[in-house]
């Protein structure tokens, strides 16, 4: 584990740089439009900040050997810790000591909780909840992606449609080789002026033709997954 010297530096330095970048974030922003979960971060980085340092008199006030009385409940909580660090031997040096198992979990609080400027605000619960709520933010992220690509693929499947439609002529004189090109159709004018079928409308051909392409694209997938799970070989029923 870290000492404290070396630890305060590095949370200071981390803290320093967050109020850097919020500050600079909203340096030309009227103060009463600052949003005021960031006006909170702030206040709490400097309460933080003026928190490092602790008094001598304290530390000298403070007994030196600690003494924590046990019971089968705390020996539970203390066993589960066990097992932990019997997993994870490098998170202690090797050092299994009742002692140092207790040191650990302190500092690893102190660390990652009291002194971490999206933790420490958090109530019990909230912090709970956090803790929690890592794998669902996994999926969550993991759904962000997939939508982002999507969106990509929409955009460019767009963009390449109306490039395309930009130069598919209208009339070609077979006389003189005049081309004469149409108006694209994806502009705003012409949405204006005659709408547009969207497949969500099976009343007319763009939905019939979307319902049905559904339906062959489902039909597919199970072909897919009927051919991995029987290791690639398909089977009439």
């Amino acid at each position: 584990m870290k000492d404290s010297i070396e630890f305060k530096t590095e949370q200071m330095k981390a803290l320093i740089k967050r109020r850097n970048s919020l500050s600079k974030k909203y340096e030309n922003t009227v103060p009463t439009e600052i949003p005021l979960e960031v006006k909170s971060e702030l206040d709490f980085i400097d309460k933080l900040l003026q928190e490092f340092d602790i008094d001598q008199s304290i530390y000298d006030a403070k007994p030196k050997m600690i003494g924590i009385k046990n019971s089968r409940d705390e020996e539970w909580y203390f066993q589960q810790m066990v097992h932990w660090v019997n997993r994870h031997p490098s998170a202690l040096n090797v050092k299994f000591s009742r002692s140092s198992i207790y040191k650990f979990v302190l500092h690893f609080f102190v660390e990652n909780i009291a002194l971490n400027s999206s933790n420490a605000s958090l109530s019990i619960s909230e912090l709970a909840q956090k803790v929690n709520g890592v794998s669902s933010k996994k999926d969550d992220l993991k759904l962000i992606t997939q939508m982002s690509n999507i969106e990509n693929l929409l955009g460019f499947l767009l963009t390449m449609q109306q490039r395309q439609l930009e130069y598919i002529p209208e009339v070609i004189d077979p006389q003189n080789g005049f081309v004469k090109y149409a108006i694209n159709p994806i502009n705003q004018t012409e949405f204006q002026q005659f709408g547009a079928p969207t497949e969500i409308n099976s009343n007319n051909e763009l939905g019939q033709a979307y319902a049905e392409y559904k339906k062959i694209r489902g039909r597919d997938k199970q072909l897919i997954k009927k051919y991995h799970q029987t290791g690639g070989q398909i089977y009439d029923d």
